[in-house]
C-alpha cells in the first residue's frame, strides 16, 4: 500500500471510530486510530505535499481526508 492509501484508511477508521461513539464492537478505538495516524504522519517525510502534512500536524482530519479524496479547500489536491 501506498503512504496515501495507508492514510486513507486510517482516516476512515478513524472516523468511524468517532461516528460510533469510540465503542464500536469489533472496530479499532479512537486511542488505536489516533496512534496510528500520528505513526504514519512521521513517516512521511519531506515529499509529501505541505497542506497535507499541515492537516495531519494540526489533526484536522476532515480536510486531510478531503485532501486526499481531491477534494481540498484550500484548492491543493492529493492525486
Amino acid at each position: 500500500m501506498t503512504a496515501n492509501t495507508d492514510l486513507h484508511k486510517a482516516l476512515t477508521q478513524l472516523l468511524a471510530a468517532i461516528a460510533a461513539g469510540g465503542s464500536a464492537s469489533g472496530a479499532a478505538s479512537i486511542t488505536d486510530c489516533l496512534a496510528r495516524l500520528d505513526q504514519l504522519r512521521q513517516g512521511l517525510g519531506d515529499e509529501a505535499p505541505a497542506m497535507l502534512r499541515h492537516y495531519l500536524e494540526k489533526r484536522s482530519y476532515e480536510k486531510a481526508m478531503a485532501f486526499l479524496e481531491g477534494r481540498d479547500p484550500e484548492g491543493e489536491t492529493g492525486r
